[in-house]
């Protein structure tokens, strides 16, 4: 009885300076990937106050940015991103602990192009909306396509359209590609967006 009196008489004393410096996990969940362009939620330990939450994307190669919270709660924070794409490093400072949290993400853009060749009316023109920086990422890319402009051009399967992408980490070049015929031969306007992904949970160590 002695002796485990004194172990724990032992472990109560060193207690502290065995669980010193060990990390804590949080758990923070962020999307699957950024869109361009557009506003995400990302839940994690936040204290309601967005005037002290810093949140950094870091890239060598690219254009690095910050954003602010658009609105932040204790349990998350909406931000907007800008228009860009890439791998970055996301960075968002703990206001709690003033730690930081290291995560790498991946920002997407969509982008259109199309035949500028003039050709005659009613003649099928081949377009192609490309998801930029999604480059061998292993995801599903959920994208709508709605024709602005339908006394002008109709699109070949309906002048609004969803459809999924799927990409691997071998897929080059992500993309879509679509046909239209021109009606006349004014200005004319498709708009193409992705929607956000679904959460992943990112869990970080302090």
């Amino acid at each position: 009885m002695a002796y485990f009196k004194q172990l724990l008489l032992f472990f109560l004393a060193f207690a502290p300076i065995l669980t010193q410096g060990q990390a804590t996990q949080k758990k923070f969940i962020v999307p699957a990937y950024f869109v361009a362009e557009a506003e995400c939620y990302i839940q994690g330990p936040f204290d309601g106050d967005g005037s002290n939450t810093i949140i950094r994307f870091e890239n060598r190669n690219t254009q690095s940015f910050s954003v602010s919270p658009i609105i932040e709660s204790k349990n998350k924070l909406l931000i907007k991103i800008p228009d860009t794409y890439g791998n970055f490093e996301l960075i968002i400072v703990d206001e709690g602990n003033n730690q930081s949290l290291f995560l790498p993400v991946r920002v997407v853009k969509q982008q259109m192009d199309f035949d500028k060749t003039p050709k005659p009316l009613k003649r099928p023109v081949d377009f192609e909306i490309q998801i930029q920086g999604a480059e061998k990422l292993a995801a599903s890319f959920s994208l709508s396509i709605i024709n602005k402009s339908p006394h002008v051009i109709s699109i070949q399967g309906g002048n609004t359209q969803n459809h999924i992408i799927r990409s691997t980490e071998q897929t080059a070049k992500v993309s879509w590609s679509g046909k239209f015929v021109a009606i006349s031969r004014d200005p004319f306007y498709i708009i193409g967006s992705l929607e956000q992904p679904a959460p992943t949970v990112k869990v970080a160590n302090y």
